[in-house]
């Protein structure tokens, strides 16, 4: 009998994809929801294909690593240790009747090669899902996180009394300085008690005298400095059309200008 396969994917991304462009591409391929995404991108293995054959397994690989995503590909041991596993009968998972549905030639077509519950119409605004009735076990029982209790023995620790201070008293703060001599002076007081050990600067003017009104004070510029004498007799002035730069100093190409299309003028 010809082998089947059954086909996973747990949310890994091909190198060079981004995992937001991989999510879109899948939601496209898929038909799928922001919920379903979430559980395909959950990092838990998800059932999208149940016991397809190898050329159908090959469709499913080659789309969703088009998309950037790495699907899980299982084979099944036997057709008939599927049929007598328990969860075989079990209700399709979302991201089971999406991939059927993306398989079908419409895309409103229902799987029927697995028993389900009757369930009440899809809406017009996702017309290729429907609804689990109430009640309905979403999770397998491995993908359901586990209670683990945990035994602390606590015979070590005590609790102290109520309003026990739990650090050492603090000491007391330093008492605050005698200010009992001091007084403030009135506003605008001056204060001429402060001492001071400079002597005061004054300085003799008696040669210096004002500059009658409108003086320019040309007599007080400095005067021009002579001309450098340079000798010019070694070096003479190219013909007209002369290249000056040697060609390895000349710039052939400009730098491109800077792209300012995200800048923007405010009024």
């Amino acid at each position: 009998m010809e082998p089947l396969y059954n086909i996973y994917y747990a949310g890994e991304v091909l190198d060079g994809f981004d995992t937001r462009q991989v999510r879109a591409s899948l939601g496209a391929l898929f038909k799928a929801g922001d919920a379903t995404l979430e559980k395909l991108f959950s990092g838990t293995p998800q059932l999208v294909k149940r016991e397809c054959d190898k050329p159908t397994a090959l469709k499913y690989k080659q789309a969703m690593e088009k998309a950037g995503a790495k699907p899980l590909i299982r084979s099944v041991k036997t057709p008939s240790a599927a049929a007598d596993d328990p969860q075989a009968t079990r209700p399709l998972t979302a991201a089971e009747r999406i991939a059927a549905m993306a398989a079908a030639p419409d895309a409103t077509a229902r799987v029927a090669d697995k028993p389900k519950p009757a369930a009440p119409a899809a809406s017009d605004d996702d017309p290729g899902l429907d609804l689990e009735p109430e009640g309905t076990e979403v999770l397998k029982p491995e993908e359901r996180p586990q209670q683990v209790s945990v035994d602390i023995d606590t015979s070590a620790l005590d609790i102290d009394p109520p309003a026990e201070r739990l650090s050492a008293e603090p000491p007391a703060p330093p008492p605050a300085p005698d200010t009992s001599h001091l007084s403030m002076g009135a506003v605008g007081e001056e204060i001429p008690t402060l001492a001071t050990t400079e002597d005061p600067v004054t300085p003799n003017t008696d040669a210096l005298d004002l500059a009658p009104e409108g003086t320019d004070f040309s007599d007080c510029a400095r005067p021009e400095a002579a001309p450098p004498e340079l000798d010019l007799s070694a070096l003479e002035v190219s013909p007209p059309g002369t290249d000056v730069l040697d060609e390895e100093q000349r710039k052939h190409s400009h730098p491109p200008a800077p792209d300012t299309g995200h800048i923007t003028l405010q009024e």
